[in-house]
């Protein structure tokens, strides 16, 4: 039995050295090319982290030069220069990493902020626009929907500010970072315009979800202010 089991264990073994000395050379070439495979794939991978820490770090410097230019007397020589620097730094960030990306979002954001400091609240409005669209539905997209809308209420658009608090409310949902000063601010606008009906109801919805301990809700800021505006109803 072992003869036997050594003899076909030699046929094997004769086969598969005539198999290789057969194909030594496209053997070799196969694994030659996993080698370059591999080492392309390594390559790469360092090629995308280091474009992403690149990315990141040009954001943080973003960041400090943004603080450093709203400590700026607005009106000086100093601020016109620093903000153009700025805002050239920031779209040369944008344009390196896109929207869909934290870095370049972030540096729009910042472009954001600085018109809506400086009262160009159509050109922040825009900016954050653009942002929630690339962001999809995350932190940053419904603080850019907040953002926008309250552009639209400095510039006098109440409907426009009401669609976008909706449609935070709709996409995050009550449990949204958002959903109550969101609910708030639907409230207070509709009270504004005289629709106390559209306005009490909205606030009983708020101080329903995050005012009321039986209801499960976690108390809200929102909601005790929307308990102030019952009051006034109440009478």
């Amino acid at each position: 039995m072992d003869l036997e089991k050594n003899t076909k264990n030699g046929k094997v073994e004769d086969k598969l050295n005539s198999f290789i000395g057969r194909n030594s050379k496209a053997i070799l070439a196969i694994g030659i090319a996993l080698v370059v495979i591999i080492i392309a794939l390594c390559v790469a991978l360092v090629v995308v982290q280091d474009s992403t820490n690149r990315k990141f770090d040009a954001m943080a410097s973003l960041e400090k030069d943004y603080q450093s230019l709203i400590a700026l007397d607005s009106s000086s020589d100093e601020y016109a220069s620093s903000s153009a620097a700025f805002q050239q730094a920031a779209e040369s960030l944008i344009a390196d990493s896109g929207l869909d990306e934290y870095p370049g979002a972030k540096a729009m954001y910042l472009l954001a902020d600085l018109a809506y400091g400086e009262q160009d609240y159509q050109a922040a409005a825009d900016y954050y626009a653009q942002i929630a669209a690339a962001q999809g539905a995350t932190y940053l997209a419904s603080l850019c929907n907040m953002n926008e809308a309250a552009c639209y209420e400095n510039l006098g658009d109440q409907e426009a500010a009401l669609q976008l608090y909706r449609h935070v409310v709709d996409t995050y949902g009550d449990s949204g970072v958002f959903a109550p000063k969101a609910m708030f601010s639907i409230g207070r606008i509709y009270d504004a315009q005289g629709n106390a009906d559209l306005a009490q109801a909205e606030f009983e919805t708020l101080t329903g979800l995050y005012l009321v301990p039986e209801n499960g809700g976690t108390p809200s800021e929102y909601a005790r202010m929307a308990e102030a505006y019952l009051i006034n109803y109440a009478d």
